[in-house]
């Protein structure tokens, strides 16, 4: 196996023990020796690629980007810009087991920025490419030609609502059910472009 290849599954593996980790025992539990354990490995070996916990967090959290981008270039193609829209928007709900530790990574991710410069410069990176990708999406759904100020309000709304999904859902699962989640992303889509109801 070429030394870079293998370097990159090591950190893959390092990333998803992270995962594991937050989300049996949130931030507080996210230790060096705990990530190696859930990882199969020493804490050296983990250390060797992640010198600290916020340096593991950052990783966890740019790996679950990746993959979720990775995952919307390869949704097949939708009938319609409305499809495309909610296909690409519904990979940001906890719908999955996947998705559902990426949420709380994120969630946890989110927390730790308020107090951390550089955690607060990649979540601004990430999400400002978020917002770019679905204001393409939403303009292209749009009935008419949408006023800049509006479709921004209009992306912003629906950024806003996927949020506060995922969070609920992964806080309290049971009442955010899978499709209770799928069933308010479309009644927020029927809302924020106007003339184009769902069917």
């Amino acid at each position: 196996m070429p030394k870079q290849v293998e370097h990159e599954e090591r950190r893959a593996t390092i990333s998803q023990a992270v995962w594991q980790v937050v989300s049996d025992s949130g931030l507080e539990g996210l230790t060096l020796r705990a990530v190696a354990a859930a990882a199969g490995c020493t804490t050296g070996m983990v250390t060797h690629y992640f010198s600290d916990k916020k340096k593991l967090l950052a990783h966890a959290r740019t790996e679950m980007h990746r993959r979720m981008a990775a995952r919307i270039d390869t949704l097949p193609v939708a009938a319609s810009a409305r499809d495309t829209l909610y296909a690409v928007a519904e990979q940001a709900l906890p719908l999955d087991r996947e998705r559902h530790l990426e949420a709380i990574v994120w969630s946890q991710f989110l927390l730790t920025t308020r107090h951390d410069p550089a955690l607060l410069a990649e979540h601004t990176r990430s999400h400002a490419s978020w917002i770019r990708r679905l204001t393409g999406l939403v303009r292209a759904a749009s009935p008419a030609r949408t006023e800049p100020g509006l479709l921004d309000d209009r992306v912003r709304s629906l950024v806003a609502c996927l949020d506060g999904l995922a969070l609920n859902a992964v806080t309290d699962p049971n009442a955010y059910p899978a499709d209770l989640q799928r069933r308010v992303l479309q009644t927020q889509l029927d809302l924020i472009l106007e003339g184009n109801p769902s069917k």
